[in-house]
C-alpha cells in the first residue's frame, strides 16, 4: 500500500522507484545465476577429480581387493604398499599354516603355563569366546585338531584319507574352549597341552576390518575391501547412489549365480560347504570342511550356503561360520533371536531354496530375495 500510494502521489517519483526496484530485482536475477553457474562449475570440477582406484593382491592362500573412490590426489603406490604390509602383518599373528606366526607358536607351545601373546590375537581370541557362548558351542577355534584330522588344516598326510572313530574321538578330547582360559593383559592358558586353534572363522573377516581401519586413517570416506570373498563396504559407491554393488554367493559353485544388493556401512560373508570338500564313503554327502564340534565330523545337513551381514567383517565371518554348522532350523531360530541379516541357501533335489531372516527382509525389498 505504501509503495502504490507513493507511486500514485508522486507519479515522477514512482517512476524513478520502479526502475530501481527493476534494477534491484535484474542484479539479483544476475547474481543468483553468476552463483549457480560457479556451483555448477565446481560440480563439473569435482567430477573431472573423481576417481576410482581399484588394487588388488594375493593373501592367506586367496586374493584380496581394495577399491577407493576419491576426489583428491594420493599415491598409490603408498597406498597399497600400506595395504599389503598390514595384510602380511596380520598374516603372521593370526595364520595357522605360518609355522612362524603368533598363533602357530601358541599352537606348538607343549606346556600349560600362562603365556602372553599379541594383543590383537589376544583380541580375536575374546571374540571367538564370546561367540562360542552365543552359539552355543557351533563356533568353536579349538577344532584345529579335528580339522587337521580330517585333511583340511597344514597337516599333509590326511589330504586324502577319512580319519577312523577312535582318531575322531581322540581329538575330540582335545577340543572345546574350556580349554582355553583366556586372561587380562594379553595373557593366556591352556588347559591341555595338546589342544590348538584354528581361527580361520574369523580371521579374515579381521584382517578386513584393519585394512578399513588404515583406509580412515587416510581420510578415506567411500571405499570396498574384500578378501576372498567376504567383503566390507563404506560410502555411497562408485556411482554415489545407495552403496557398492556386490553380488551374493548362493552355494552354487562354478554356475555363477549371484544376487545383486546395494551395501553401505555394513560387511557381508558367505560360509558354504562348496569351497573345500572329498569323497567320505562313511557318509551319502562330501566331507566338507566346516566340522560340528559336536560329533568331531563334517556337518550332515542340506544347507550348503549361509550369507551373514554384520557392521564390521570380523562378526560377519565367524556369523557365517556359525550359522552354516548350526544348520537351517537352528541358525534361522538363532538368526532371529539376534536379530540378525541372514539368508540361509538349501539344496533340495538338486535346486536351490532360500530362506530369509527377517531383518534380512527387512533391510532387502521382496524383489531381492533371490
Amino acid at each position: 500500500m505504501v509503495t502504490l500510494f507513493n507511486t500514485y502521489l508522486h507519479q515522477r517519483s514512482g517512476i524513478i522507484n520502479s526502475r530501481r526496484l527493476v534494477q534491484a530485482h535484474f542484479t539479483c536475477f544476475l547474481t543468483f545465476l553468476l552463483s549457480f553457474l560457479a556451483i555448477g562449475c565446481d560440480l563439473e570440477n569435482k567430477k573431472e577429480l573423481f576417481s576410482l582406484t581399484e588394487l588388488s593382491g594375493s593373501a592367506l592362500g586367496t586374493t584380496w581387493s581394495v577399491k577407493v573412490v576419491s576426489y583428491k590426489e594420493f599415491d598409490q603406490v603408498d597406498l597399497r604398499n600400506e595395504i599389503v604390509q598390514n595384510i602380511e602383518k596380520a598374516e603372521k599373528i593370526f595364520s595357522h599354516w605360518k609355522p612362524d606366526s603368533e598363533l602357530s607358536e601358541l599352537n606348538h607351545a607343549q606346556d600349560t603355563n600362562p603365556r602372553s601373546i599379541h594383543p590383537r590375537l589376544h583380541e580375536l581370541i575374546k571374540h571367538a569366546k564370546w561367540m562360542n557362548r552365543e552359539t552355543g558351542g557351533a563356533f568353536d577355534p579349538t577344532i584345529a585338531p579335528l580339522v587337521n584330522l580330517w585333511g583340511f588344516g597344514p597337516t599333509s598326510g590326511t589330504r586324502s584319507t577319512i580319519p577312523k572313530d577312535d582318531k575322531i574321538a581322540a581329538a575330540r578330547k582335545l577340543t572345546g574352549m574350556d580349554k582355553l582360559e583366556v586372561l587380562p593383559k594379553n595373557m593366556i592358558q591352556k588347559r591341555i597341552a595338546g589342544m590348538r586353534l584354528d581361527l580361520s572363522g574369523s580371521a579374515k573377516g579381521e584382517i578386513i576390518d584393519q585394512v578399513c581401519q588404515l583406509l580412515n586413517r587416510w581420510n578415506f570416506k567411500n571405499y570396498l575391501v574384500e578378501i576372498g570373498g567376504e567383503i566390507r563396504a563404506h560410502g555411497r559407491g562408485k556411482k554415489g547412489n545407495n552403496g557398492w554393488t556386490v553380488g551374493l554367493e548362493s552355494g552354487e559353485y562354478g554356475r555363477g549365480r549371484f544376487v545383486s544388493i546395494a551395501l553401505r556401512d555394513y560387511a557381508v560373508a558367505t560360509s558354504g560347504t562348496y569351497r573345500l570338500k572329498k569323497t567320505n564313503p562313511k557318509s551319502p554327502r562330501n566331507a566338507s570342511h566346516l566340522l560340528n564340534p559336536k560329533t568331531g565330523s563334517p556337518i550332515e545337513h542340506n544347507l550348503i550356503a549361509v550369507n551373514a551381514f554384520a557392521p564390521t567383517a570380523r562378526d560377519a565371518d565367524a556369523w557365517a561360520t556359525a550359522l552354516m554348522v548350526m544348520g537351517l532350523q537352528e541358525g534361522m531360530k538363532k538368526a532371529e533371536e539376534m536379530n540378525l541379516v541372514a539368508r540361509f541357501c538349501k539344496e533340495v533335489n538338486g535346486e536351490i531354496e532360500f530362506h530369509y531372516s527377517t531383518a534380512y527382509q527387512r533391510l532387502f525389498p521382496a524383489k531381492n530375495n533371490l
